[in-house]
C-alpha cells in the first residue's frame, strides 16, 4: 500500500503523513525555508530499532545537525557516527555525551583526537594506520585505555554514484586488508588500545542491498580473524548508506528496502556473536524536509527555452550542483492543467546554479512558490553564505 508524502488536495500541495498544506508556510513569506515534519524520522528510526539483531543504531550526523533533529535522537536512544569535534561539541548541547559517540573521519587532527580520548567516546573509527600510531602516542600520554574500531574497506561495488562510494580500493577512506592486518598486530602490542569493533562503510544512497551481502561474505572471515588475535572485538560495525529512491517519495517503498536489508543482514549474521552497530544518515532524514522557494523571474531566451528563477539555489541546496543529484520540484499550489517545460535555476552567480533541466511543470507565474522535496540530508547542512545572501530558517510542523 503507498503511503506517498507528497499529495495534491485538490490544487494545494500536502507534505508528510500528516497531509501538512504547504500553502501555510507562505503566508508570510520572506526568504527560502527549510521545512520539517519529525514525525517521519522518528517512524524510520522506529523501522530499524524494530530489528531484533541491532545493538544501537548511531544516527550520521553530518546529514543534518539541527539540534530539535538531535534531540529527537537523544530521546530515541540512538547514538552518533561524528567526523568533528566541532560535531561532538554541538552535539553535547542535545545532550549527547561522549559514550554516544562514533568518531570517523579521514584526517583526524592530533587535537580532535586529544579530546576524544580525553572525553571517553564510545569508539574511533580508524582510518589509517598513521592515525592508529596517532592514537597509541596520546593514549599514552593520557594513561587512557581506547576503544577502537578499523574501518576495513571490502573492496566492493556499491552501485552508486562514484562521488559518494567509498569502500574501493583506492579510497580515501578505511583501510585495505594489508593496512588492517598491520594495525590489528600491532594493536595486540600495545595495552593502550583495544580492539573493540571492525567496520565497513560501502558508500552513501545504496538502492541495491544485495551489495552487503558480497561485504559480509569478505568481512566475517575477516573478523573471525582479528578475534583470534584481539579477543576483546566484539563489536561488528555494519556501516550504512541505505538509499532513497528521490523519484518517488513513498514510504511504504522505503520502509520495503530497509526490510529486505534487515533480512538480509538477520540471514548473513544468525551465527554472529557480536554487537551489532549502524550508523544511519540520509534514509532516516532525508524525507523530512522540503525547502520551499518563490519563482521569481520567468526569463524566455531566444531559443524558445524558459528559465524558472528561483530565491533558493546552489548556496542553499549543494548537492544538484555538485553532484548532478535529482530533487522532484512540485508547485505548492496549481493553476491549472497547463504545463510548460522549463530549466530551473538558482540565483547565485554560477552557471552551475542548476536545480534540473528540461523540466515540465505546470504552468507558473512570477510570485508562485515551490516546494522542493526530500531536503532533510545534506541540504540545510551543505549551505554556505555564498554571494551573502540572507539565511533561511528551520521550521518544524
Amino acid at each position: 500500500m503507498s503511503r506517498k508524502l507528497f499529495t495534491y488536495q485538490g490544487t494545494d500541495l500536502h507534505f508528510g503523513p500528516n497531509a501538512y498544506p504547504l500553502k501555510s508556510a507562505v503566508k508570510n513569506y520572506q526568504q527560502p525555508i527549510w521545512l520539517y515534519d519529525l514525525a517521519i524520522i522518528e517512524e524510520r528510526v522506529r523501522w530499524i530499532q524494530s530489528w531484533p539483531q541491532l545493538g544501537r543504531l548511531h544516527y550520521a550526523m553530518k546529514a543534518n545537525f539541527n539540534l530539535d533533529i538531535l534531540k529527537l535522537f537523544k530521546k530515541l536512544n540512538c547514538g552518533l557516527d561524528v567526523v568533528s569535534v566541532g560535531e561532538m561539541k554541538h552535539a553535547l548541547k542535545a545532550g549527547f555525551t561522549g559514550a554516544d559517540f562514533i568518531f570517523s573521519g579521514v584526517a583526524k587532527s592530533r587535537a580532535e583526537l586529544a579530546w576524544a580520548i580525553e572525553n571517553e567516546i564510545y569508539q574511533i573509527n580508524v582510518e589509517s594506520f598513521s592515525e592508529l600510531k596517532r592514537i597509541i602516542d596520546i593514549a599514552n600520554q593520557q594513561k587512557k585505555i581506547v576503544s577502537v574500531d578499523l574501518r576495513v574497506n571490502p573492496e566492493v561495488d556499491a552501485e552508486t554514484h562514484p562521488s559518494i562510494a567509498t569502500a574501493l580500493k583506492d579510497s580515501k577512506f578505511g583501510l585495505d586488508f594489508p593496512a588492517a592486518q598491520l594495525a590489528i598486530d600491532l594493536i595486540a602490542q600495545n595495552k593502550c588500545v583495544q580492539l573493540k569493533a571492525l567496520s565497513f562503510h560501502l558508500g552513501s544512497q545504496i538502492m541495491n542491498v544485495k551489495v552487503f551481502e558480497k561485504a559480509l561474505t569478505i568481512m566475517k572471515p575477516f573478523y573471525q580473524k582479528a578475534k583470534s588475535i584481539c579477543p576483546e572485538l566484539d563489536r561488528f560495525d555494519l556501516g550504512g548508506g541505505l538509499g532513497i529512491d528521490y523519484k518517488n517519495a513513498d514510504s511504504a517503498i522505503d520502509q520495503q528496502r530497509w526490510d529486505e536489508l534487515a533480512a538480509l543482514f538477520s540471514r548473513e549474521l544468525k551465527a554472529m556473536n557480536a554487537f551489532l552497530l549502524l550508523e544511519m544518515g540520509r534514509f532516516l532524514v532525508a524525507r523530512s524536509s522540503v525547502l520551499i522557494a518563490r519563482v521569481e523571474i520567468i526569463k524566455e531566451v531566444l531559443n524558445g527555452k524558459k528559465f524558472m528563477i528561483l530565491d533558493a539555489g546552489m548556496s542553499l541546496l549543494m548537492r544538484p550542483a555538485l553532484y548532478q543529484a535529482y530533487h522532484e520540484i512540485l508547485p505548492i499550489y496549481k493553476r491549472g492543467e497547463e504545463t510548460e517545460t522549463y530549466d530551473i535555476v538558482g540565483p547565485i552567480c554560477e552557471s552551475t546554479d542548476v536545480l534540473m533541466l528540461n523540466k515540465k511543470f505546470s504552468k507558473v507565474e512570477e510570485g508562485d512558490f515551490v516546494a522542493i522535496c526530500d531536503t532533510g540530508a545534506y541540504g540545510a547542512a551543505m549551505t554556505s553564505r555564498y554571494n551573502l545572501r540572507e539565511e533561511s530558517a528551520e521550521i518544524f510542523i
